[in-house]
Parts: C-alpha cells; sequence; structure tokens
C-alpha cells in the first residue's frame, strides 16, 4: 500500500539530483503540448485580450479559441475539463470551415481546414510522442544518477516503436473523448488510463490493448486515492496561479510529474511481485 507522504518525498529527492533538467522537461512540456501550459499565464492573459478584443469571427470561434488559450494542467478538474474542451475546439473548428465553404467563404474555409489539420497532425504525430518521452525521462531520472535532456526525443528514435506510441496515445484521446459524453465516466477512465504513457515509455514494443489490460489493473483500487494524490497540489496550484506560473516552472510541475512517475513505479513493482 502506498502512501502520498512517501511518494512526494521520493519525488523531491529525484527532481533534486536533476533539478536544471527537470525543469527544462516540463517547461518544453507546456510550451510545445497541451501539458502544464498553465504556467505560462502571462501569455495567455495577453492572447486572451487579444481574441476579445478582435470581433471579426463567431460565437463558436470565440468559444474555441478561448478554451484552447485556458488549457492548464494544474487542478485534475482542469485536466478533466481540457479533454471535454480540447475535443470541442477540434469540432468547433470543423463546424466553422464547413460553414464557411456554404457561405462561399472558400479561402476562409480552406484556411479553417487546413489549421484544423495541421493541429491535429501536430498533436497526434508530435506532441504525444514527447509526452511519452518526457515520462521516460522522468522514469530514468528515478533509478539513475545521471539522465539525458535528449531522453525526451525518445519516441522519435529508431526502433523505439514511434508507429505504436502514436496509434496507443490516439486511441486513449478518442476513448476519453467518447468517455466525456457519459460525464460520470470521464474521471474514472481519465485515471484508469493515467499510467498509459508511462507502461508505453517503459515499454513502447507492447500491443495497444496489453498496455491498456496494464494500465487498468495498475490503477484498480488506485483511481480514488491517484484523485486525492492530484488534490493534494492544489496548494501548489494556488502558489502558481498568485505567482504567474513561476512557481510552477521552477518547481512543482517537475514536482507533480516526478510524483506521480514514483506511483507508476510503486504500481508496477507490486504487480511484477504479484504475478512471480
Amino acid at each position: 500500500m502506498w502512501k502520498r507522504s512517501e511518494l512526494k518525498s521520493s519525488a523531491r529527492k529525484k527532481i533534486s539530483k536533476n533539478y536544471l533538467l527537470c525543469i527544462a522537461v516540463c517547461f518544453l512540456l507546456g510550451f510545445l503540448t497541451y501539458e502544464y501550459t498553465g504556467s505560462f499565464t502571462i501569455t495567455q492573459s495577453y492572447n486572451a485580450e487579444v481574441v476579445i478584443d478582435e470581433n471579426v469571427v463567431n460565437h463558436s470561434e470565440n468559444k474555441t479559441n478561448l478554451e484552447i488559450i485556458n488549457l492548464n494542467d494544474g487542478t485534475v478538474t482542469d485536466q478533466l475539463v481540457d479533454i471535454v474542451s480540447e475535443s470541442q475546439s477540434f469540432l468547433f473548428k470543423l463546424i466553422g470551415s464547413i460553414e464557411r465553404f456554404f457561405e462561399n467563404h472558400y479561402y476562409l474555409a480552406f484556411g479553417l481546414l487546413l489549421a484544423f489539420c495541421l493541429e491535429i497532425a501536430y498533436k497526434f504525430l508530435f506532441a504525444y510522442p514527447f509526452i511519452v518521452g518526457s515520462r521516460k525521462f522522468f522514469i530514468e531520472n528515478h533509478s539513475k544518477s545521471k539522465v539525458k535532456l535528449k531522453t525526451l526525443l525518445f519516441a522519435f528514435q529508431k526502433g523505439n516503436y514511434y508507429d505504436n506510441v502514436v496509434v496507443t496515445m490516439i486511441f486513449r484521446y478518442i476513448y476519453l473523448v467518447l468517455w466525456t459524453f457519459t460525464i460520470i465516466g470521464l474521471p474514472i477512465k481519465y485515471y484508469e488510463y493515467r499510467m498509459i504513457p508511462y507502461i508505453l515509455a517503459d515499454n513502447p514494443e507492447l500491443d495497444r490493448k496489453e498496455i491498456f489490460k496494464r494500465s487498468k489493473e495498475m490503477m484498480y483500487g488506485n483511481k480514488w486515492r491517484a484523485f486525492v494524490l492530484d488534490l493534494s497540489f492544489i496548494g501548489w496550484n494556488i502558489l502558481d496561479a498568485l505567482t504567474l506560473g513561476i512557481t510552477g516552472i521552477l518547481y512543482s510541475n517537475p514536482y507533480h510529474l516526478a510524483t506521480f512517475t514514483e506511483l507508476y513505479i510503486k504500481l508496477k513493482n507490486k504487480k511484477e511481485n504479484t504475478s512471480i
């Protein structure tokens, strides 16, 4: 049975070994993907003002842009809301391009559709493998005294099953989007799939169904406790907001990611010991 205090204590020790690299990893996550973007508060506030001031798009497009800007990984509530709003943002862009086409605004329709396709491609083909690489970095940081920043590109390296990483993460995203229509099912499945990026980082050669199965087995009986573990960072989330994201960049983001890496390793070891 794992304890929050033990996971957090171990996480603090682990990030102290390669503190600057851990900061760099989470900074790049926030800059290049949709994780930990809440730490870029100043940039988000500026962009939000620009969107509000530009009265050249319809209601649905305004909603889409604001939803994208507000994505962050600060609290578990935000993470769940992100899944819903992110799927809606893609839908609004697709609908917007179709509307422009029937309004005979062909160039605008093409531009919106192109933006939609590029965003989807970037998310699936780059952001997701990058996220798996960040988990690989923190897993290695747990057991090694030195770890290299290039570990972030782990999934892109030859022989590391890039296709399997992309396809598995796409299915994870699709399933979560579908579960948003059940409302109550989303938080349950969110935690059930929580270990998928870590399992991919550790075993990228595993079949997609096996990866989902392992994550489900790991999180069985641990979903509520993992939720409480997320909530235990609420003080850091508040401090992050008060400091305009500075504390998130400098400490709480790597602290949060390292803590859940410790949880993954704890659950992984327990599963291996049980199967012996």
